[in-house]
Parts: structure tokens; C-alpha cells; sequence
């Protein structure tokens, strides 16, 4: 993609990893703009694009786009795949027009490549002429600048009863992993979760790309209990500058009348508090589902997130996963054995950009 001027600006490709990180830590960034995360995603040997704006040599803005090329899902341009946050990143100084040149320079990228669509997700960008607004998903952000107590008591009291059952219960214990071999048995916990849930889980190198690559820039947390030494929870917490985003959940289904999620989403947010964060946020869910009232027991407020579409030519419809059409697809996948998601479905899950 060559560099494009308009007015001041000049809208090219990063080639500097630390500028680019840097200027997402200092603008409130998602985990999901840092450049660990565009380094998972070049695991699958997407084409990733991440877009500069530049003043007098001085970066304004940014805007990470990746192509997922799928017959299955269509071709579309994402910012950014598999998360609920992406979009357009940029400082104080003239945002709006900041803003304008980085959306004029996704649109044409999208017009050169003949794309199906462009998503940018989970920031409102206001009202715009070329893109179409939609809300799909919600999540809960509670805040976490104040005492531990506080955010105790603004949870429902079923949801402490159950903590304070996981925090009795002598089998279970709480650990933060810190090893390759702790990611690798979450890893384990984390194909059979998404084979009972019907999809086809991420490669194990996505994980680890991201365990090695996001620690130059905020903290990867991962959360465990474990019942009698094994995994039965866990959770993938990213943290960046002085905000939390929960990311990947799993659990063993058979244990889950033990709790030990209840007890690992409050020690995400007991350790959020106590450690200086301003907010912890729960990943995307749809309103008024089963995941949704857990979330929403938290205490935490709901939050609309909202994602613009481009369409190049006509309109297509959006991949969801809760369309009636992957209903057979998901009985059939929650038959197959471990060993059989594991080899096929990362090559399933690099196309679905949800």
C-alpha cells in the first residue's frame, strides 16, 4: 500500500513496532490495536496493514487493518479479527480530521481489493457517510479506581455466595500461570471448552505468539484454578495502560457447580483494583443470553459496542455465529474428538473474524 497524502497528513504503513505501541499505550488503546496482537494474527498469514498518520513526522493516528481471505466467510477487511475492539486510534490534536484521512485510507484500501465488506469495531466514530453503524454486541465494564470492597458489594449476592463456596471448597486453588507449560494445559482446557461450544478453537500458536510478543507492551495474565492440581477455569486477561480486557474464558463443564469461574472473575477484578487499573472489561456477548446475566452479575455497566461497515459494492450479510444455519455444523463438531479440532480447526477458525 503506498503512502497517501491528505492536507498535513501522510497516511503509510508502521514499520516501527515501538512507535506504534507507544502511541497506543498513550491514547488509551485496546489490547487488540498493540502489535503483539497483529503478530498472533500473522500466524495465519493474513495480510496485515497497520496504518499510520503522520504530521511533520509525528504520529496523529492509527489504524490496524487485516485481511481474511475465506471462501466460506467472504472476503473482508477487519479491524481488528478475533476481538471485540479495534478501529481508529488517535491523539487530542485535530481528531477529526485525523480520523477522516485514516477512514478514507481504510475505504480505498477496501475499493483496491475488491473486499466484500470493511468492519472496524467497538469505537464510536459518530455519524459517517460511507459507513453503516451497527450494534450487535454489549459488554460490562466495571471500575475498578476504587477500594476492593466496593466492587464487592456492587455484585449480586448470589454471585459473592458462589465465591465465597469456590474460596471454601479445600480442593480448589487459585494461581496466576507463569510458565509455557501452564499456557500449554489452558490450551488443553481451552479445545474442549470450544468443542462443547460448537466451534473450532484457535492454533496453539496464536496463544503463544501472544504470551511471548504482548509482554513488551502491557501484561498477559492468565488466571487459573485448579481442582486436586488439575484445570478446571481459566481466563486470559490483557492489560494495557490503565485498562483490563478479558479475553479467553474456559472451563470444565462436568465442575462447574464448584464455582471456581465465580472465584477466577473476581480475582481478575480484585487484582485489577489493587493494582492500580482504572477498568476491567468483560468480553463482547450478545444482550440477554446466559453469558450476558453472568457478566451482568459482576455489577459492571453495560456497554454497547459499536462497529461500522463498508460495502464496496452491494450489501452482503455479516458472519453471526448464532444464525440457525450453524446449528448442524456446531452438533456435529461438538461429536468430533479433541485430537480431530485440534488439526482442523484452526484452519476453520482463521477465516471466522469474530
Amino acid at each position: 500500500m503506498t503512502p497517501r497524502s491528505t492536507s498535513r497528513f501522510t497516511v503509510s504503513e508502521c514499520a516501527n513496532v515501538d512507535d506504534w505501541d507507544a502511541f497506543v499505550r498513550e491514547h488509551g488503546g485496546a489490547p487488540y490495536q498493540s502489535a503483539a496482537w497483529s503478530a498472533a494474527i500473522d500466524t495465519y498469514d493474513h495480510t496485515v496493514r497497520n496504518l499510520v498518520a503522520r504530521a511533520n513526522g509525528e504520529i496523529h493516528g492509527l489504524l490496524p487493518l487485516v485481511r481474511i481471505e475465506s471462501r466460506l466467510f467472504g472476503d473482508q477487511i477487519v479491524s481488528m479479527p478475533y476481538s471485540s475492539l479495534g478501529s481508529v486510534l488517535v491523539g487530542d490534536d485535530r481528531a477529526e480530521e485525523t480520523t477522516a484521512v485514516l477512514l478514507d485510507s481504510a475505504i480505498e484500501f477496501a475499493d483496491q481489493t475488491g473486499v466484500d465488506h470493511l468492519s472496524l469495531r467497538g469505537r464510536d466514530l459518530g455519524e459517517r457517510d460511507r459507513l453503516t453503524k451497527k450494534r450487535r454486541y454489549v459488554t460490562f465494564r466495571v471500575q475498578l479506581d476504587r477500594d476492593p470492597g466496593d466492587i464487592w458489594d456492587s455484585m449480586k449476592a448470589s454471585r459473592q455466595r458462589q465465591v465465597r463456596q469456590a474460596i471454601d471448597d479445600d480442593s480448589l486453588t487459585f494461581e496466576v500461570g507463569t510458565s509455557l507449560s501452564d499456557l500449554r494445559e489452558f490450551y488443553q482446557l481451552y479445545l474442549r471448552t470450544m468443542r462443547g461450544h460448537g466451534s473450532p478453537p484457535h492454533d496453539f500458536e496464536f496463544f503463544r505468539t501472544l504470551w511471548e510478543r504482548y509482554s513488551e507492551t502491557g501484561v498477559f495474565r492468565l488466571g487459573l484454578i485448579r481442582m486436586d492440581g488439575r484445570i478446571i477455569n481459566g481466563v486470559l486477561d490483557l492489560a494495557l495502560g490503565d485498562r483490563i480486557a478479558q479475553h479467553t474464558v474456559v472451563s470444565e463443564y462436568e465442575e462447574r457447580d464448584r464455582n471456581g469461574g465465580s472465584l477466577l472473575h473476581w480475582k481478575s477484578l480484585e487484582w485489577g483494583a489493587k493494582n492500580g487499573y482504572e477498568a476491567y472489561n468483560f468480553g463482547r456477548t450478545r444482550e440477554g443470553s446466559g453469558v450476558y446475566m453472568f457478566k451482568k452479575s459482576f455489577g459492571g455497566e453495560k456497554v454497547w459496542l459499536d462497529d461500522y461497515h463498508y460495502f464496496p459494492g452491494d450489501p452482503v450479510d455479516l458472519t453471526d455465529a448464532e444464525d440457525d444455519e450453524y446449528d448442524a455444523a456446531k452438533r456435529v463438531w461438538r461429536r468430533l474428538p479433541i485430537p480431530v479440532t485440534r488439526i482442523i480447526g484452526p484452519y476453520l477458525r482463521k477465516q471466522i473474524s469474530l
